[in-house]
């Protein structure tokens, strides 16, 4: 009985050192990308414009299902799906310095006189200054109503186990031989567990 307990004591100690050891390497990993990242306690922000042109980088996958309503001006009906691949640039121009690349698909999830609502789904895959990886991000937005905001669920490469939240806002439309180039601005706040 003495010898069983003296055994469940040993396990125990050994069990928690392990924890421990674990504690101590996870520190170190998430301390070392904080170093990298220089955040300061605050989370690093990461600035960049998406340069979109429907037709180009931007296709329609799925057709709506309902119409938009009557009156709606620029208003796609509930269904519609798109799915895309921007260029992330660091300044506005679109030729300005390359940051990566946004990756997804849109769904047109309510769609009124006043607004049309989209879910978003995507992966940024950022490539710059020392960092490479993903970010995976989803929300809904009425992108007639700036700004809107987006849920950072996830990362890989640099961005290993981040969470965070993405602002975005529209900067400028101009008119092309293909459409319309849209320009808009994003800040994406990460944070480490």
């Amino acid at each position: 009985m003495e010898e069983a307990a003296r055994r469940i004591k040993a396990a125990a100690l050994l069990v928690s050192m392990m924890v421990m050891m674990m504690k101590v390497v996870h520190i170190d990993v998430v301390a070392g990308m904080r170093s990298e990242w220089a955040t300061g306690g605050r989370g690093e922000v990461l600035r960049y414009y998406l340069q979109q042109q429907y037709g180009e980088n931007e296709f329609t996958m799925v057709q709506a299902a309902k119409p938009p309503p009557a009156g709606a001006g620029f208003a796609a009906g509930v269904g519609l799906q798109v799915v895309y691949e921007f260029v992330m640039t660091r300044d506005e121009e679109a030729s300005s310095e390359v940051l990566g690349f946004v990756r997804g698909t849109a769904l047109v999830v309510n769609s009124t006189a006043a607004a049309t609502v989209f879910f978003v789904n995507n992966v940024i895959h950022w490539e710059y200054g020392g960092l490479n990886g993903t970010l995976s991000q989803q929300g809904e937005a009425v992108f007639s109503r700036p700004p809107w905001e987006f849920s950072i669920l996830s990362g890989t490469g640099s961005f290993r186990m981040v969470r965070g939240f993405n602002v975005g806002t529209f900067v400028s439309a101009t008119p092309s031989p293909n459409g319309t180039h849209i320009v808009t601005y994003y800040e994406a706040r990460l944070f480490l567990p």
